[in-house]
């Protein structure tokens, strides 16, 4: 699909509020946000520094919402509205403003009835479907989405990151390096770094069974290729999640690079605005008793069986039977159960040679059912282990360390 069709079939209206914008840019950022009044103002005083930059700022609110946090947005987008100069009126939800005097500048939008069921997924969407208009507009010069959410705090070469993918045409998405804030409550701060830890032990030992889909899904950190971008039909409108099922459609495509810095500083805050994520992890975390104690993390065992998984794709071209290579009796009714038989008769029926029947088989057997295998393996069998437990397979498993 070229980006043509995406723009004139699936990007959102709000695209059309850019067809008179004159100006040109080098980079642009896309952040969605709501009731952020405690954080957004340093972020925009941040990047009120930077050269030849948009800010495309999507001021938000779920339309079940409470009035005092839709107000307390408004309020947001009047003072913004106050302290930077008018540029250019676009829509009566959409206006430009001057960032700062090198070349940099504000699209505000403000959408403050967004179905609750499309959520953060919708805002995100409008703000990068409006930057690769924009960018196939020859009106942003870097190909380079970059996203991010108003409570990070962005490091000084943020900007220059992009630089590591030139001359990479694959690359369809690049992942900056983060850790969390510290949380001032004692015991927040354990639950953020149980959290924490869990997002890394997951991703270290989707790495050690050889997953083509061990990277990190946290919207905060994406960078975008606008061309992969467009191929994948954008973000999908969800309230939650929409960043996983992004990168698991762009990792079909092409390649999801991790980058090695710099390290972005994510916000360690508890939350309870979307239904899952580092806000209502913390919370959840915290309500536990004992933490330390109490917590459960996927069982290593998990990690074996989804090794020995992948590492029998290549040869059911050959053999063509789950149950003539696969003994355990485990992993292969758990294979089973989230139907691995249909799709490896569907893949073998509408492959050509080896190659393309393994690339039908990992685009099967992507970052979702991946997370499904592994829950329907705990379910099943292979309980969470607590931390304390886990140190114990330290000597087998060497990514329970390395995720530290």
């Amino acid at each position: 699909m070229s980006i043509a069709k995406y723009l004139r079939h699936y990007a959102e209206d709000e695209i059309k509020f850019t067809e008179e914008l004159q100006h040109q840019w080098q980079q642009v950022i896309c952040i969605p946000a709501f009731d952020e009044v405690d954080s957004l103002p340093a972020l925009i005083q941040r990047l009120s520094t930077a050269h030849d930059l948009l800010l495309i700022l999507l001021l938000n609110s779920p339309e079940s919402v409470g009035p005092d946090a839709v107000l307390r947005t408004q309020q947001l987008g009047t003072l913004i509205k106050q302290q930077f100069n008018l540029q250019q009126t676009l829509h009566e939800d959409c206006q430009l403003l001057e960032l700062n005097k090198n070349n940099s500048h504000i699209l505000l939008i403000e959408k403050y009835a967004i179905p609750d069921k499309q959520g953060v997924g919708l805002a995100r969407k409008i703000a990068c479907d409006i930057a690769c208009k924009l960018i196939h507009d020859n009106k942003i010069l870097s190909p380079w989405i970059h996203n991010t959410d108003a409570d990070v705090i962005l490091p000084p070469d943020y900007f220059a990151a992009s630089r590591q993918l030139h001359n990479k045409p694959n690359v369809a998405a690049a992942l900056f390096p983060f850790k969390h804030k510290r949380n001032p409550q004692d015991k927040l701060q354990r639950s953020l770094q149980l959290y924490e830890y869990s997002l890394f032990y997951y991703v270290e030992a989707l790495k050690w069974a050889g997953s083509p889909y061990a990277f990190h899904t946290v919207g905060s950190t994406l960078l975008l290729h606008y061309n992969h971008y467009a191929l994948a039909r954008g973000f999908p409108k969800r309230s939650a999640g929409e960043d996983f099922y992004l990168l698991n459609k762009l990792r079909k495509i092409g390649a999801i690079k991790s980058l090695s810095s710099p390290v972005m500083t994510l916000s360690g805050r508890a939350s309870t605005r979307v239904p899952f994520g580092t806000g209502p992890a913390i919370n959840k975390i915290n309500t536990l008793q004992n933490p330390d104690a109490d917590y459960g993390f996927y069982h290593p065992d998990c990690f074996l069986h989804l090794k020995n998984w992948l590492a029998v794709i290549p040869a059911l071209w050959e053999n063509r039977e789950l149950n003539t290579l696969i003994k355990d009796e485990l992993l292969l009714n758990s294979l089973i159960t989230i139907g691995a038989e249909k799709a490896v008769t569907h893949a073998l029926n509408n492959s050509s040679d080896q190659k393309s029947f393994i690339k039908h088989m990992h685009n099967w057997f992507d970052a979702f059912r991946t997370l499904k295998l592994i829950h329907q393996l705990r379910d099943t069998a292979l309980q969470s282990v607590k931390l304390k437990q886990l140190k114990a397979y330290q000597e087998n498993f060497p990514f329970i360390a390395k995720a530290e």
